[in-house]
């Protein structure tokens, strides 16, 4: 799965009341859980359980996984057959469906037409995608194609789905880590939690406060060092995903090629250095990022606005566009580095 851009979490001490954190590598990132109050008993039921959400996950929905659900799918492409798939498979392909109808195609979760095209790695050497096999992979990328049989008789669970044409591939990297996270939440709140919060990647919510405030959260500087924020906003009971060009790319001649893919043209997306999206639910949040990355500017702001989200974007020339919503609550401790 596509690792998401880091966003830092800025959490203060709190005196009287327990806070535990456990930080697990999962699912191509780092997974964090800090949950705050209760028993060492009910804290390890509340970790196992979160965790245990993000495991699930990444059983059935990581197509690097050639035992997946979702590889199951993507081996059939184009033969006609419908794959019998479990039903929160079929809840995130349609809500990846939804997320392209909600952004004109911005999100589509058939991109991984693609895969091993754009190569991103520190031991590599850079070099662009041979730009006549990019075109026909690009051709291979539409969510219309993502098909879904009629409801079986007598209510069986699950459903059965199919890619229409031979080549095409699904990869729910843009979606996976921001469910991991809701069905976390999910978990922990049926267990009485309260005051938690939920990290994987770049994709965070943070439930109820600390230490009697709001979680605050930092923003990355896009240009700055890993730990280094330009800004910093309260966040309780929502969601939070920063998408940024920082994380996976090469150089090359003096421009800088990374891992957000415009699916219109197939080449990394040029309007954005990083995109923060505030939205209620982790899943929305990591949809729209990529899409508000995509855009950028005013219009990427629209975009968010338009589905109940605010945002914060660093434009491709480093400025800083902000929601009205976010306007007075974010609070900018400098400007992006140049």
């Amino acid at each position: 799965m596509m690792l998401s851009a880091l966003l830092v979490v800025v959490v203060a001490a709190a005196p009287a009341v327990r806070v535990r954190t456990e930080t697990r590598p999962m699912m191509g990132t780092t997974v964090t859980v800090t949950l705050v109050g209760g028993t060492p008993e009910k804290a390890r039921e509340g970790f196992d359980a979160a965790f245990g959400a993000f495991e699930r996950v990444n059983q059935v929905m990581n197509e690097w996984r050639p035992d997946s659900e979702l590889s199951a799918v993507n081996r059939k492409a184009g033969d006609g057959e419908w794959v019998t798939v479990p039903e929160d498979l079929c809840a995130a392909l349609r809500r990846g469906v939804q997320g392209a109808e909600q952004t004109g195609g911005l999100f589509d979760p058939t991109w991984a037409a693609l895969r091993g095209m754009w190569r991103f790695g520190t031991d590599l050497t850079p070099a662009l995608p041979d730009a006549a096999e990019l075109k026909k992979r690009c051709a291979l990328i539409s969510y219309k194609d993502l098909e879904f049989a009629p409801a079986a008789d007598g209510g069986a669970p699950g459903c059965g789905v199919r890619l229409k044409r031979a080549g095409m591939q699904l990869g729910l990297g843009g979606l996976a880590k921001g469910w991991g996270v809701d069905e976390a939440v999910k978990k922990l709140r049926g267990q009485g939690f309260k005051d938690f919060f939920v990290q994987a990647g770049g994709d965070f919510y943070a439930a109820g406060k600390k230490a009697g405030r709001p979680w605050k959260v930092g923003i990355r500087d896009p240009r700055g060092e890993p730990d280094s924020v330009f800004a910093v906003l309260e966040v309780s009971d929502a969601a939070f995903s920063t998408s940024g060009d920082y994380e996976n790319f090469f150089v090359l001649e003096g421009k800088r090629y990374h891992h957000i893919i415009d699916p219109r043209m197939c080449y990394p997306a040029t309007a954005s250095r990083s995109a923060t999206v505030l939205a209620p639910s982790a899943v929305d949040a990591e949809v729209l990022t990529k899409s508000v990355f995509i855009l950028g500017g005013q219009e990427g702001l629209a975009l968010a606005e338009k589905h109940g989200a605010s945002a914060v974007v660093v434009t491709g020339d480093n400025q800083v566009l902000v929601s009205p919503r976010l306007e007075k609550r974010l609070k900018r401790l400098k400007p992006p580095s140049p």
